[in-house]
């Protein structure tokens, strides 16, 4: 044939592997009930099941290339989804972009919402019917509404803090294509979220379920959450990355009752975990501790700890650097400190206080070490309901090379204890007043 017989030949780019391609052939094939075509009406009734149908027909129209035809070969749909599913950036954002209404002269505000809404509420119905996800469900439209906007925060309110941004519409703008390309790639949970909805739409690859949410652990035998699948989501990927596996079941008043000794006792050097409170209006707020509660009369954690509000409105408050009052735990009888929990700000004025007279709190109208607004309209609360989560896999109390059981000091055991040593100046120092482990 020789070297100029050679110039016609096209090779043709292949974007799934071998494996993904046969699964896709293998959907549009179920679909075409055995033939080598499949009808579009098919195909869009497809769509619109894991999507919606406003969407389901922008994605027909892609596929058919703007002709109206009544079908499609199956092998021409792979080839047409390759690029889109498997592709650059540029193929990934044109997908996008048309989806939601928009194209290379940039996207409204309003429609990059309402697409985010649509992929976020198809995700959580596919993840909220696994089993690792028990007492978690998909929630109201509106509480994905809130998650949604809360997701899109940095695009929506460019250079604006939450607090600033606190109780404000989002703002009817035009993004253009390279404002909204710069954003989803300092966003992954925008582009992940696509992805894990595209995978069950067109079964190109098996969905990854912790690739966004944690599996739940250590939950009793009944668990109605305070959190729905959609804060869940928020609230995870809001955390540090090697603790968004696994969420650990610590407490809830509806399952160990109204006693502050009891949250002790089960939040107490359990590890980093996530507060989550509700007021006597409904108001759902909190707070992520970045390091084990200890009981002693002075502030605690790292810059990693954060406040966050769930309802009725969404947002992630996150340090100042101005002061290093994270976190604080104290519960003795004898003490002029302030018995209970809190986060955040000072005495007396916590981003939000939880009194050791359980049920009973306050929120700060606002708080210097995280820059958060008020989290509830009541600075006295009413506490409805409180729930704690341990974050991360859970820390292996043994010694690895002889496989026997450490025994924990008394000091441990003990929190008032060793919060008494803080006070007489002991502080870290205590260690030295703990028991010798047995050989």
């Amino acid at each position: 044939m020789g070297v100029e017989g050679s110039k016609n030949i096209i090779i043709r780019k292949e974007y799934f592997t071998k494996e993904e391609r046969q699964r896709v052939l293998n959907t549009m094939q179920k679909l075409a009930k055995g033939g080598d075509a499949v009808a579009l009406t098919s195909l869009e009734k497809h769509i619109s099941s894991r999507l919606n149908p406003e969407t389901a027909k922008k994605f027909l129209r892609i596929l058919a290339k703007g002709r109206n035809i009544p079908s499609l070969p199956c092998s021409t749909v792979v080839d047409t989804l390759g690029p889109l599913l498997k592709g650059s950036m540029e193929e990934h954002l044109f997908l996008t972009l048309t989806l939601a209404g928009g194209g290379q002269e940039g996207i409204d505000s309003n429609r990059i919402i309402k697409y985010t809404e649509v992929f976020v509420s198809s995700y959580l119905r596919i993840i909220t019917g696994q089993s690792g996800y028990r007492g978690w469900k998909s929630g109201p439209t509106d509480t994905v509404k809130r998650v949604s906007q809360a997701l899109l925060h940095d695009l929506l309110y460019s250079g604006g803090s939450p607090k600033e941004t606190w109780g404000k519409p989002p703002p009817k703008v035009r993004f253009s294509y390279d404002d909204f390309e710069r954003w989803c790639l300092g966003h992954s949970v925008f582009t992940t979220l696509e992805t894990e909805v595209l995978k069950h739409c067109f079964s190109f690859s098996p969905i990854d379920h912790t690739a966004l949410m944690p599996q739940a652990s250590q939950l009793p035998s009944t668990f109605p959450s305070m959190l729905s699948a959609g804060q869940v989501l928020y609230l995870n990927n809001a955390l540090p990355p090697l603790l968004q596996s696994e969420w650990r079941f610590l407490f809830s008043t509806t399952t160990h009752g109204w006693s502050f000794s009891i949250f002790m006792k089960q939040i107490v050097a359990k590890g980093p975990t996530l507060i989550v409170v509700e007021d006597q209006s409904r108001n759902k707020f909190g707070g992520f501790a970045s390091v084990s509660w200890e009981v002693r009369p002075q502030f605690q954690g790292t810059p990693e700890c954060f406040l966050f509000a769930l309802e009725p409105q969404a947002g992630i408050f996150r340090s100042t650097g101005y002061n290093s009052n994270f976190m604080y735990l104290n519960y003795l009888e004898k003490n002029t400190m302030p018995n209970g929990l809190g986060m955040g700000g000072r005495e007396e004025l916590f981003g939000f206080w939880l009194d050791y007279d359980f049920g009973k709190g306050t929120v700060a109208p606002s708080c210097s070490t995280f820059c958060s607004p008020p989290l509830s309209p009541h600075p006295e609360l009413e506490v409805r309901s409180v729930e704690v989560w341990a974050l991360g896999p859970e820390e292996e109390d043994s010694d690895e090379e002889e496989g026997t059981r450490k025994k924990k000091s008394a000091l441990d055991a003990n929190p008032d204890a060793r919060a008494v040593l803080d006070m007489v100046g002991k502080g870290r120092a205590s260690d030295g007043y703990r028991e010798e482990p047995q050989e």
